[in-house]
């Protein structure tokens, strides 16, 4: 009887550890394609909240933070996804640069399309 929960719990932890693991790729992908593509639309939902140095931020100021021009390549180290379900994972990472910061995304899973929900980036050193 043991036995039998023991290889019943296993079981369930490595096949769901499986069916979240499948997306983390692809929210790595969704957030260097966000990093390059100029703004938030498409990668963040319209009812996103989230904290940086200026404080409490929503869609307004993630797309004004988009506006500012740089030269830099967005280079980004360091990307560890949690899933917390099968719709809700969080991710954090580094970027490197002349605006070196760690970020944690929330994102959610709305309409089959993963979009961040919420989001925090504190300054790093270089």
């Amino acid at each position: 009887m043991q036995l039998t929960k023991i290889l019943l719990v296993t079981s369930i932890a490595i096949f769901s550890g499986l069916i979240f693991a499948d997306d983390t790729g692809m929210l790595i992908d969704l957030d260097k394609q966000w990093g390059s593509a100029g703004g938030p639309d498409g990668f963040v939902s319209e009812d996103v909240i989230g904290i940086g140095i200026a404080g409490i931020t929503g869609i307004a100021e993630v797309r004004q933070a988009a506006t500012i021009a740089s030269e830099e390549d967005y280079v980004v180290e360091g990307y560890q996804v949690k899933f917390l379900s099968t719709d809700i994972a969080v991710m954090v990472h580094t970027t490197a640069g002349s605006d070196p910061h760690a970020s944690m995304h929330v994102f959610q899973k709305q309409d089959g399309k993963w979009l961040v929900v919420g989001d925090a980036a504190v300054p790093t050193a270089e």
